[in-house]
């Protein structure tokens, strides 16, 4: 029923957004806050940049919209038969057995597709461009594990602009770095010692202000004194599983 349960999901999350930008209130996203210019209402401005945003997107816009057809198909080719009443016993799970194959191929292919379209730079303006798409991408190359770094790397202009909610990123970040076993970046994972909660091993931690600020995150004093009056300083470290 889990691969039931994931072709249903394919076909809800078509639409998945972004998480939307937050960031502390108290700290601005960036340093200088400048007022947007008007919208530009002479032709020829307006030609040119239809033949740009044309010219830079339309390729990739396409064949992300092949793809994702291509998954829905598969959903709607599968889920009207194997969630009838009348079919014989067994039925149902031997055509999800037989089908599995095509099905993981497909999601493989576009996760992999996916992944390949996350280059920083190139995303953050598709993303500036196109923020609904954008989110299609992420989700796709988040269905592998081993896609963390480039997530990251991608979602870094992003939220740096304000275009993410920059606790999710930084927490995103922190335990990315933490599972390759290096050191936190932004002080948002918290560790078990001697029964107190303190801050998990930090990089640069004279610069780490710094760091969150550019992210539009509190001062790091302020943001442990917040996590201590809500959780409290004491802690119970958490053992391994048994294996």
């Amino acid at each position: 029923m889990l691969l039931i349960t994931a072709i249903a999901a394919t076909l809800v999350l078509q639409t998945t957004e972004l998480p939307a930008p937050t960031g502390d209130a108290s700290v601005p996203a960036a340093e200088t806050v400048t007022t947007p210019a008007p919208p530009p209402t002479d032709a020829a401005t307006l030609i040119a940049r239809f033949d740009a945003q044309y010219a830079a997107w339309a390729d990739l816009i396409a064949e992300l919209a092949g793809r994702k057809a291509r998954e829905r198909y598969l959903a709607e080719l599968l889920l009207p038969v194997i969630t009838r009443s009348d079919l014989d016993e067994g039925a149902s799970g031997e055509i999800l057995r037989e089908t599995r194959d095509t099905i993981a191929d497909v999601e493989t292919a576009n996760t992999q597709w996916a992944l390949a379209q996350l280059a920083p730079e190139r995303f953050a303006a598709f993303e500036l461009e196109h923020p609904r798409l954008a989110a299609d991408l992420l989700r796709w190359a988040g269905r592998d594990e081993a896609g963390g770094a480039r997530i990251v790397a991608a979602l870094e202009p992003v939220a740096m602009a304000g275009r993410y909610d920059a606790q999710a990123f930084a927490q995103m970040a922190d335990a990315l770095a933490m599972s390759q076993n290096d050191r936190q970046i932004y002080g948002t994972i918290a560790a078990c010692v001697d029964g107190r909660r303190e801050p998990a091993r930090l990089r640069r931690p004279a610069e780490l202000d710094d760091r969150r600020a550019a992210l539009g995150l509190s001062a790091m004093e302020d943001a442990w004194a917040a996590l201590i009056a809500e959780e409290g300083e004491s802690c119970e470290a958490v053992s391994p599983s048994p294996e």
